[in-house]
């Protein structure tokens, strides 16, 4: 990854995310090895982190798209690559929280099989956030 890539998707985690701490491209270098991204002539246009929570659990985090590039099946692309990297590494369980006001992304992890789990008042943000989750593992 280079910077001027985590500089772009840095941004775009910030533009399409209501979050309580701003990404700098620093952060985003400083675990580059956890996001997955998709770009149109060298420009950032998808992204998402996945990151490994515990031995048998990857949270999959800030699924993002850029404005212009909505409705292409960005957001089903780059969920699968966050999946596949995580089953990669041995994800047994995918989780992810989301906003309950964020309708879209709420309605792509549901039509990729995840199922909410609970839900919860995050004072930092005022939002209430649901949890999903999908198990990934093969029963023997």
């Amino acid at each position: 990854m280079t910077k001027e890539q985590a500089k772009q998707i840095a941004a775009l985690l910030n533009e399409r995310n209501k979050l309580v701490k701003e990404y700098a491209p620093e952060d985003v270098l400083a675990k580059e090895q956890n996001y997955v991204y998709s770009d149109e002539r060298s420009i950032i246009v998808a992204c998402a982190e996945s990151k490994k929570v515990q031995w048998y659990q990857w949270e999959i985090c800030h699924v993002s798209v850029d404005k212009t590039y909505e409705g292409k099946g960005l957001g089903s692309k780059i969920l699968k690559l966050a999946e596949k990297k995580a089953i990669e590494g041995g994800a047994k369980i995918l989780q992810c929280t989301i906003r309950s006001n964020n309708e879209s992304s709420l309605r792509l992890f549901l039509a990729k099989g995840y199922t909410k789990t609970t839900s919860f008042f995050y004072p930092n943000s005022g939002n209430w956030v649901h949890v999903l989750q999908k198990s990934v593992s093969v029963l023997e």
